[in-house]
């Protein structure tokens, strides 16, 4: 059986700049080196019950995320993905959906957010929908009562649209503390962080780590990362996040 899983991290599959956005092609050729490997995705409501030892996973099984729902997912990621019968997550921020990003550390141009109808058409052809607040807030810096609503609010406005209750969580910015995960806890039964690392059954199930795909624009290290020979890149990445989120951790506080 697996002893850990990929929990793969994307924001927008588009061709514009920054460290949010992966382009299509690249995309898609991070997706056939998966095929490729014999790689089948699962939904968190799978790694739910492996974590609890209640079930297995695949011996290459991998969860595929998205953050924000960007209307980019609907037109270039969904395809590639349901074309092969896979499912993934995406977060929804679901005050925002029809309109363009308008958060702190926004892309520019802003980029456009899935309409409520993209999603419920998305959901009926199997992509699973989470929460990622209502208003892309940064959850550490509210009122409990203001953070309770955020979060209680996502789930009812996805349960409302979808029909079903929201199994995960994605906090904005990937900032998060104690009283965040405990909030998130009385309504999600996952929460992934953004710690750069493989999720294990010791994981917290609401501080699942994921591998930022950014990091694997390069497709020949993206295959030798699957192949297992890519560890001592992996590694340095991993200890050039930490200090970066030392750096962002100082500078917000």
């Amino acid at each position: 059986m697996n002893g850990a899983i990929n929990v793969l991290m994307y924001h927008s599959i588009s061709d514009a700049q920054g460290p949010t956005n992966i382009d299509v092609d690249t995309f898609r050729g991070q997706i056939e080196s998966l095929e490729a490997r014999g790689y089948e995705l699962v939904t968190f409501s799978d790694l739910v019950a492996w974590h609890e030892g209640a079930a297995q996973l695949p011996a290459r099984a991998a969860v595929i995320t998205f953050d924000d729902g960007f209307a980019d997912f609907a037109e270039h990621a969904a395809p590639l993905i349901l074309a092969r019968k896979w499912s993934a997550t995406v977060f929804l921020p679901t005050g925002c959906l029809g309109r363009k990003e308008n958060w702190n550390g926004a892309a520019e141009p802003a980029r456009q957010l899935m309409t409520w109808e993209q999603v419920e058409d998305l959901a009926a052809r199997g992509i699973d929908f989470g929460g990622h607040s209502v208003s892309h807030a940064d959850l550490t810096k509210l009122s409990h009562a203001d953070l309770e609503q955020e979060i209680r609010q996502s789930s009812k406005d996805i349960e409302r649209h979808l029909g079903r209750i929201p199994v995960g969580f994605a906090p904005p910015y990937g900032r998060s503390n104690s009283a965040v995960r405990a909030a998130i806890g009385r309504y999600f039964r996952v929460s992934v962080g953004t710690d750069l690392q493989r999720a294990t059954r010791k994981c917290d199930l609401l501080d699942i780590p994921r591998i930022e795909m950014y990091y694997f624009r390069n497709l020949e290290r993206w295959n030798a990362y699957l192949d297992g020979r890519a560890e001592l890149y992996f590694e340095t990445r991993r200890a050039l996040r930490r200090v970066r989120q030392v750096a962002v951790e100082r500078r917000w506080s």
